[in-house]
């Protein structure tokens, strides 16, 4: 599932977020591009005691993580203490939500630019949350270069203080948000060739703090992190190394999504084993350079999940239409694996002719290329590393299970014992409202609650157990190797000696703006608690692996409810403590499959 955010699109015609990194000079910002992945890793002497206790916890422990939000300025839970790095990609001074400034090759602005701070909205049901206004106080303002700095179409926030030091080309200031601020914009006028490496640090936290209070609480309970939409991973234009957002960068939410070394930071601070994505159309250099980048950086314990783009089997994603022209073109040169041995042209792919077709093409080349990121992160990282320290997976559909089947089959038939190659199968187990009563205006939350009951019931928790389909009917029994035998993730997981993993999960809502408030009230009740456990526990239950709850945290609107909570200033609601409850619990503990 995991549907692209489309709120920003109605603020002020704005589209994403963006920030910035401190203070480095270009030299500094030429170096970190240059030697990223070759710096070496702290030693696990050098971790904190809350990280070194957390590595320390018993194996034991439930496998629940969870997904974050994109990077944005109106996203609920602020990951950065300095909101420059969650700020939109900068803009005109006259449009500041336009994202037309001209910027270097960092993007930063060559010129006078404004940019889109952070931005508050509230829903039905949000009224009188304090999320839905900007954190009051006096924020500190640094960058390079001199500017007059104004609060351009701010509502109750000042500027002040601004001060220029011409010997070293810095500028220092204070920016004032009011009470009920809900838009914090900042324009840069008077420059000298713009401005770079911008900060705007929230009020009361140290100068080394990277993320904030809420972010580290309410990610506390939580194993591992999934960085899929933090890195934008979604019609990722990315192709080479060199193209990757940096931390230094001035934004870590342009299209290209946030650099990895924060989510590699989030890992190693917090204590976290962390799930990162690799762009459709990375090339093999790139994977290399991320798994030196990896391999350095994470502290020693951590563990690194990887997976190939994110959802390629589904096509209101731009990555899986490239993927399966991808697949089409490989095959046209030359490589029958993606077409079960039959030589293909244009023209059979277009005629759909015997093994020639570009859809199945395309799912065999998800296998063929996770397998391939496997190879390179083995030989990265070295003997042994593979299926323990990093963990490459191969993700696909969970309510169709034929597509796992024929690419696991594929993967075995060309490319070798698919567990020396990938450490398992991960799906998107969703139970889901039904569709009627998703546009419903007068559905309750007891009919939205009784829904998602019925779909969590016949659509998902039966097969989380190892089994095939036989007459019309899923029988618990061993996968022993046919073809389009209905078998369950966790049958074929079996069959393969590999893991069967969630990599998004939980209630999907439907996108409709109809009737928000018994949504919102049927994500508050205590019943949606239970549903999010039961789903959570079953899957354990069933003897399956790693759960990725889909999401942290979010809005809850006509775009989905998707989050554990959408108030990070209260993680005391049903999805939420739901969710703690299963992280804190021994996995030993969940041992029924219903």
């Amino acid at each position: 599932m995991a549907v692209a955010m489309a709120l920003g699109l109605a603020l002020l015609s704005g589209g994403c977020g963006g920030g910035a990194e401190g203070a480095a000079e270009p030299g500094a910002m030429a170096a970190e591009a240059a030697v990223d992945e070759d710096r070496p890793s702290p030693q696990q002497a050098d971790l904190p005691s809350s990280t070194a206790a957390a590595l320390a916890a018993t194996t034991d422990r439930a496998p629940l993580g969870v997904n974050l939000e994109g990077v944005s300025d109106w996203a609920r839970l602020q990951p950065f203490v300095d909101l420059m790095k969650s700020a939109r990609p900068w803009g005109t001074v006259d449009a500041p939500w336009d994202e037309a400034a001209s910027v270097d090759a960092l993007g930063w602005p060559t010129g006078d630019a404004a940019v889109m701070v952070n931005v508050r909205t509230a829903e039905p049901g949000d009224e009188g949350k304090p999320y839905a206004t900007i954190k009051p106080g006096v924020y500190r303002l640094r960058f390079v270069g001199r500017a007059t700095v104004d609060a351009s179409v701010s509502t109750n926030v000042v500027v002040r203080n601004v001060t220029y030091d011409p010997a070293t080309n810095r500028s220092l200031g204070e920016v004032v948000v009011g009470a009920n601020a809900t838009q914090l914009v900042l324009a840069f006028r008077g420059t000298t060739n713009g401005v770079r490496n911008v900060s705007l640090r929230m009020p009361g936290y140290p100068a080394a703090q990277v993320f904030t209070d809420q972010f580290v609480q309410a990610l506390a309970p939580f194993r591992v992190v999934r960085f899929m939409d933090f890195l934008r991973t979604n019609h990722n234009p990315v192709r080479t190394w060199r193209q990757r957002t940096l931390k230094a960068s001035g934004s870590q939410a342009s299209a290209k999504g946030a650099a990895y070394e924060y989510a590699i930071e989030v890992g190693n601070q917090l204590g976290k084993d962390i799930w990162i994505n690799i762009p459709v159309h990375a090339d093999d250099a790139y994977v290399r350079s991320l798994a030196k980048l990896l391999k350095n950086q994470v502290w020693p314990g951590r563990v690194v999940y990887v997976e190939y783009s994110n959802e390629l089997w589904n096509y209101q994603f731009t990555q899986t239409v490239d993927n399966m022209n991808l697949a089409v073109a490989e095959a046209i040169a030359g490589d029958r694996t993606l077409t079960k041995g039959q030589a293909c042209t244009t023209e059979l792919f277009a005629a759909n002719a015997g093994e020639c077709n570009p859809y199945w093409a395309g799912y065999y080349r998800v296998g063929k290329r996770t397998v391939r990121i496997a190879q390179i992160f083995s030989e990265v990282y070295g003997p042994g590393a593979l299926n323990n320290q990093v963990r490459v997976v191969y993700a696909t559909q969970f309510v169709n299970p034929g597509i796992a089947e024929q690419v696991l089959k594929n993967i075995a038939t060309y490319r070798g014992v698919p567990s020396s190659l990938i450490y398992g199968v991960a799906t998107a187990p969703y139970f889901y409202l039904d569709e009627t009563l998703a546009a419903s205006p007068t559905a309750t939350p007891a009919q939205i609650l009784q829904s998602l009951e019925t779909s969590l019931g016949t659509e998902n928790e039966a097969f989380f157990a190892a089994g095939v389909h036989e007459n019309g009917a899923f029988v618990r029994k061993p996968y022993s190797g046919g073809n389009y035998t209905g078998a369950s993730h966790k049958a074929l997981a079996d069959y393969y000696g590999i893991k069967s993993l969630a990599y998004e999960g939980g209630p999907d809502l439907r996108q409709s703006p109809a009737n928000q408030v018994a949504k919102l009230a049927a994500s508050r009740d205590a019943q949606m608690g239970e549903l999010v456990r039961r789903e959570v526990t079953q899957w354990f239950g069933c003897g399956n692996d790693l759960f990725m709850h889909y999401s942290l945290s979010s809005s809850w609107d006509r775009y989905g409810y998707w989050g554990l909570t959408n108030d990070p200033t209260d993680l005391a609601g049903a999805k939420y403590q739901a969710a703690r409850t299963v992280a804190d619990s021994a996995k030993s503990a969940w041992t029924t499959c219903r």
